[in-house]
């Protein structure tokens, strides 16, 4: 386990700095050497413990000859210039969470523009600022927004959204992610890959989404999973006896226990680790056993409740969208409008072959019967494969008919993948993403120039920079060279960082690419 203070490294971004370890150390606040001021929160089987090199000695307390190499805490040993206005450093807290703004407390805005144009360099969807460049996707944006108003009142609804390569399908979810936190909506996602998080493979597709929940009313919006619903539910005697007694109309053979249990532990004592172990299996955790922890937990409380294998066989989805449906409803009861869940990468269906296509697509049918009325489908979800013990059978793939639950499946134009979720999801529930305008391309220059004058960085010069920018991107697009919001995106970062160092060469380059763009080959 790694310590605040130590160094890690990332297979792609390289050495950095643990500043705080959060969810029992399972996930990891690094600050990378190659983005400071940018902290990020990583996975901590993604860092690896090979890669953990020894605490350096008294980080806290280095003399002052090194001139402020990490600037983490807030004592400031040798700064001569924040006395006059600042008072002594007692204030802030020394804890490893308030160093990220620590060093020369800058705005935040300029600090979560810098951390965007990080991300833009790195081909990520940025956390923040995603309005400032999200350009020709108003009518879409409408769809999820009505799509939303449709699943709070009980009639759920699925989107699919289609687009080349390139053409910002991940940011769109991102944003439609954004719209349904602002609609009062838990939201989450799930990126499916040929490896890990595999369509045929339904339980780490629900641990991604469960553990990626985040909050309407959370500050900083951060994936906070399943805890802080547990939380809130707890302080609700009657929704408790409900989801937990077998025999209410709204019991939940998964949400139920786990919610009874969440309630009774924080009153007994050294019952933490317990509590958390519980969290990992109602999230769907690979490592939580759910025989030992429920011997653990009868023991503990005396209780007789009974807790549920979560299993990853190919033929249980029903299990993991009854959890989703039971969450939506669990929302909602405690004053959010229900569950969104975005799915990247839809398109790793058509690598799967044989059996392992056959069950992706029982997982789209599946999260067409829990998302859409019965009448709105186009088959019997009846007919859907729901295997496990002969308890696990008996389980349905819905949790109520009214249940707040809404899916968007994001998939790059794929015969083979939109066959798939043709036969899940009616045609009228598919939406494609149109190509962008040269005027959009022009905007979204003019718009991403305008995070370097909010990141106020040496290159705070996108005033004056668009309108050069916005005719250089204009031949780019009309002759091919830009294709897509990608190759854009990367074009004008790319062309901004080449003159890092040298920012007076930054208008006289393009004044030349332009000329040879007129001029023609």
């Amino acid at each position: 386990m790694p310590r605040v203070g130590q160094v890690v490294s990332h297979a792609d971004w390289g050495a950095g700095k643990v500043l705080a370890l959060l969810r029992g150390g399972r996930v990891i606040r690094v600050e990378f050497d190659e983005m400071p001021d940018t902290p990020w929160e990583i996975p901590r089987e993604e860092l690896g413990v090979e890669a953990l090199s020894p605490v350096p000695a008294s980080p806290k307390k280095s003399p002052a000859p090194p001139p402020a190499p990490a600037p983490s805490p807030p004592k400031p040993t040798s700064a001569p210039e924040p006395p006059a206005s600042d008072p002594p450093a007692p204030d802030p807290p020394p804890e490893p969470f308030d160093s990220e703004s620590a060093p020369e407390k800058p705005p935040e805005n300029s600090v979560t523009a810098r951390q965007s144009l990080e991300a833009l360099r790195l081909g990520v969807v940025p956390a923040s600022h995603l309005n400032t460049y999200t350009v020709g996707r108003d009518m879409e944006l409408v769809v999820i927004h009505e799509d939303l108003k449709s699943a709070a009142e009980g009639s759920g609804g699925m989107r699919v959204v289609l687009g080349d390569y390139g053409s910002g399908k991940t940011h769109f979810l991102e944003m439609a992610e954004l719209l349904a936190l602002e609609s009062g909506f838990l939201a989450t996602r799930a990126t499916l890959d040929s490896r890990e998080v595999m369509p045929s493979r339904p339980r780490r597709i629900y641990h991604e989404l469960a553990r990626g929940i985040r909050y309407p009313d959370d500050p900083d919006v951060q994936r906070r999973g399943l805890k802080p619903l547990l939380q809130k539910a707890a302080t609700h005697a009657d929704l408790i006896r409900s989801l937990s007694r077998p025999r209410d109309a709204r019991y939940h053979p998964y949400l139920g226990p786990a919610l009874f249990y969440w309630s009774v532990l924080p009153a007994l004592k050294d019952a933490e680790d317990l509590q958390e172990r519980l969290l990992d299996w109602i999230e769907g955790s690979e490592v939580a056993s759910n025989v030992e922890l429920e011997k653990k937990l009868r023991h503990m409380t005396s209780a007789k409740t009974r807790l549920y294998a979560l299993r990853d066989f190919r033929t249980v989805t029903h299990l993991y969208t009854l959890l989703l449906g039971g969450i939506a409803d669990m929302a909602r009861r405690v004053g959010y409008r229900g569950l969104a869940v975005m799915v990247d990468e839809a398109e790793f269906y058509s690598v799967l072959g044989g059996r392992d296509r056959t069950f992706a697509d029982v997982l789209f049918r599946t999260f067409a019967a829990a998302c859409l009325n019965r009448e709105a489908l186009g088959f019997d979800p009846e007919t859907l494969p729901r295997g496990g013990q002969a308890v696990h059978r008996g389980f349905s793939w819905r949790y109520r008919d009214d249940q707040p639950l809404y899916a968007v499946f994001a998939l790059t134009h794929d015969p083979t993948g939109k066959s798939a979720l043709a036969r899940a999801v009616p045609e009228n529930r598919f939406m494609t993403l149109p190509s962008f305008s040269t005027k959009d391309y022009v905007t979204l220059s003019e718009r991403v120039l305008s995070l370097y004058d909010m990141a106020r960085t040496p290159l705070s010069m996108g005033k004056k920079l668009a309108p050069l920018m916005a005719r250089v991107i204009e031949p780019c697009h009309q002759t091919g060279l830009i294709e897509n919001p990608r190759q854009a995106l990367k074009f004008i970062t790319e062309v901004v960082d080449i003159t890092r160092h040298r920012p007076e060469r930054l208008k006289p380059m393009l004044e030349e690419l332009l000329k040879g763009l007129q001029n023609g080959p």
